[in-house]
């Protein structure tokens, strides 16, 4: 995978795919603008080598298309879904006045861009073109010829094989941006050699994603501490009566499997909370449980949250938030986290910066860590490019 180092960067046009996929709240106000922020120092690297101009593309949701429309009115049947707010929030991450922002068209291509100033661009919703997620290579083409260079710093969407991150490394050449190298180069240590003692910490729901995780790293880690769904499909395979509670039915036997393999390393909730005949969080117990062995650690990962964290005026946080302090406070070398609801936690506890790193990519983070295939670190890994007249 080459690297912006490797890259000549100097009077180039840089098409940069970032992942600005961003949660809004009711309002229309961004909630975390971490996606965002942690784009800048690539967008400050490019500018300081040189480039000509940066042209940012990004998804943002998924919009409702439908065949035969026309770009525009697929636009307006998707109001919500423009990069207005993610624009304006880069402006003012980068300090750019928000009343010279204008909408321009590039080189005939489909969708219109945010002219912020005269070196940068934001692509409107490269999704409101259906060929993106078909990874069309007319489209990948026609994206092609708006740069000279192709820099991927996407990492939350590495897994997906679509036009802007698989199809364009025909076209050009195409770099790893410092968000992605830097992604990637922390993950990998986990499935290397971490300092031991290696606590794994996950929690939350997409049970059948994070058991293939489990799977791949149940003989690196030390000691795997289960909450939220994740621990009620395993309480259900020891035959602990959950009730109501939300579990993974078609996981259970897999869960079970994997526990009776290595159950030395599992640590289960041994109490909870209870809301009715639901469990909704760790509780007293549990949380000094998991402090003790959070304590001594050395390499910490941790996706998904403990139990619920709201449930309309009641709110279950305890648990959860007992995690953040503890691994706040550990003294482990290695210290990740991933997913939206794990750090919108820790943000709400102003933990971030205690963490060694955080990262962008939650389904993504799964994947890498399951040992799946990822089809745009593939790409960037072949980057075979087609010669092509850009005339």
């Amino acid at each position: 995978m080459k690297t912006l180092n490797q890259a000549e960067i100097k009077d180039k046009t840089v098409l940069l795919r970032a992942d600005y996929n961003i949660t809004l709240d009711l309002n229309g106000k961004i909630i975390d603008d971490i996606k965002i922020i942690s784009t800048l120092p690539t967008i400050k690297y490019l500018k300081d080598q040189g480039a000509k101009k940066i042209i940012i593309i990004s998804h943002f949701g998924r919009p409702i298309i439908r065949p035969k429309e026309k770009i525009e009115n697929i636009i307006k049947g998707n109001k919500n879904l423009v990069m207005v707010p993610i624009v304006e929030k880069l402006a003012q991450a980068l300090k750019i006045n928000l009343k010279k922002i204008k909408l321009a068209y590039e080189n005939n291509f489909s969708l219109p861009f945010y002219k912020l100033n005269d070196y940068l661009l934001v692509c409107e919703n490269i999704r409101f073109d259906a060929r993106e997620e078909q990874n069309d290579k007319t489209f990948s083409y026609e994206m092609s010829k708006l740069a000279d260079i192709y820099v991927d710093d996407a990492f939350g969407n590495v897994h997906r094989e679509h036009a802007s991150m698989v199809g364009i490394t025909n076209f050009l050449p195409s770099y790893a941006g410092l968000l992605m190298e830097k992604e990637i180069k922390n993950l990998t240590a986990l499935l290397k050699k971490p300092p031991k003692p290696f606590v794994l910490i996950l929690g939350g729901a997409k049970t059948s994603e994070k058991i293939m995780i489990l799977k791949n790293l149940v003989k690196k880690a030390d000691k795997i501490l289960l909450g939220g769904v994740m621990a009620n499909t395993f309480l259900v395979g020891r035959n602990i009566n959950m009730k109501n509670s939300l579990y993974d039915r078609e996981s259970v036997a897999f869960a079970n499997d994997l526990y009776s393999s290595a159950a030395g390393k599992f640590f289960l909730p041994t109490d909870l909370v209870w809301r009715g005949s639901s469990a909704v969080d760790i509780s007293k117990n549990t949380i000094r449980e998991f402090a003790n062995v959070i304590a001594e650690a050395k390499t910490i990962f941790w996706n998904g949250t403990m139990g619920l964290t709201s449930m309309g005026n009641f709110k279950y946080s305890n648990g959860t938030w007992a995690i953040v302090k503890a691994i706040a406070d550990s003294s482990a070398e290695i210290k990740i986290i991933c997913g939206g609801d794990t750090i919108a936690e820790v943000n709400k506890m102003k933990m971030i910066r205690r963490m060694t790193h955080v990262s962008t990519g939650g389904g993504a983070a799964l994947a890498f860590l399951a040992g799946r295939d990822l089809p745009a670190v593939d790409a960037l890994n072949s980057n075979y490019i087609i010669k092509k007249n850009k005339s």
